[in-house]
């Protein structure tokens, strides 16, 4: 039997085809180029001990995935270091885009690799500066000032949320700042209009509420749970992909 949401999604996202494709020709009539796009790969396995993180970059760049973060909270440089070469390496092969979570001191010592920050990290302009013109770096925003405030510097690409919820995401045992309430769809949607780059949607982010999303005009979508913790990885970053690819018009 079909899953009952399946045709509501599909119409949902039929009528989101027209604004979301208006917002990226726009943004790309602004910036030359839209390079986030679909689902944004988060290769963190903090919600499924059974995966690697090279299994599950793996998994996620056979989906056709362009560009993965490497998220691990806890983890040493070391550890990092352990991953990131063999990790850009698999991106290599398939012409995607890897950063990292945070650690602009682990993304300096490998070659192609950029960096996503929060709020309190690194400066933007520092990382740019310690990385080069070639490699991607995001921000996470949460609030359409903080967003405004991103697009001013340089940065490729902004995070925004949680547009749900934070509750399925993972936090460091150190890690003592509070969640951030909810900023909604109707916030995505006027960030998503004002961007001067491309807006990842975080939080709360899965199936269900993939149509939602892109009746905003959004990029691209970022989850963990969704898909870790799927019963089929590569089926749940298959379908994600899927959903972006109904609303973009073939080359």
């Amino acid at each position: 039997m079909p899953t009952p949401w399946i045709p509501i999604a599909t119409a949902l996202i039929a009528v989101a085809s027209a604004e979301i494709l208006r917002k990226r020709e726009a943004l790309q009539s602004r910036t030359g180029r839209v390079e986030v796009a679909g689902l944004y790969g988060m290769v963190d396995t903090s919600a499924n001990d059974a995966l690697d993180h090279l299994t599950l970059g793996q998994i996620l760049l056979d989906a056709g995935v362009q560009v993965l973060q490497l998220r691990m909270k806890d983890a040493s440089a070391e550890q990092h270091l352990e991953i990131l070469p063999a990790l850009q390496q698999l991106c290599a092969e398939t012409g995607a885009r890897l950063v990292v979570n945070d650690r602009l001191d682990v993304a300096v010592q490998v070659s192609g690799v950029g960096v996503h920050l929060g709020q309190d990290d690194t400066d933007p302009r520092e990382a740019r500066r310690a990385l080069g013109e070639e490699v991607l770096i995001g921000l996470s925003t949460h609030s359409p000032a903080q967003a405004r405030a991103a697009c001013r510097m340089p940065i490729d690409y902004i995070g925004y949320g949680p547009i749900f919820s934070a509750a399925g995401k993972h936090h460091s045992a150190l890690d003592r700042r509070f969640p951030h309430a909810p900023v909604g769809l109707a916030s995505l949607k006027q960030v998503v209009t004002e961007a001067t780059v491309p807006v990842v949607a975080i939080g709360g982010v899965d199936l269900e509420r993939l149509p939602l999303l892109l009746g905003t005009g959004v990029h691209a979508v970022a989850t963990i749970a969704a898909v870790t913790g799927a019963l089929s990885c590569s089926q749940a970053a298959t379908a994600f992909q899927r959903g972006f690819a109904s609303i973009t018009p073939s080359a």
